[in-house]
């Protein structure tokens, strides 16, 4: 399992919990012949919340996304 993701690990842009159990992924994928793309990765199964825990769980949805950006530009800035 290492091998494989040291294999992917230049497509992460990031990993992050939303809840105990879930977590999403963010990848990009930049195949030869066709433009780059950006895949989201939710869980497989419906995420569960308590509504009292809600915020906290659209918070650590919105922290993922906002670092896969955030690795998006410094990927653009860099020039890869």
């Amino acid at each position: 399992m290492d091998n494989l993701v040291s294999r992917y690990s230049d497509r992460i842009l990031a990993v992050g919990a939303v809840t105990h159990s879930d977590q999403l992924v963010i990848e990009l994928v930049q195949p030869p012949d066709t433009p780059a793309a950006i895949l989201i990765k939710w869980p497989p199964q419906p995420t569960v919340t308590d509504p009292a825990k809600l915020m906290a769980t659209i918070a650590a949805i919105v922290r993922v996304l906002g670092t896969a950006q955030i690795e998006l530009a410094a990927r653009r800035a860099a020039g890869l």
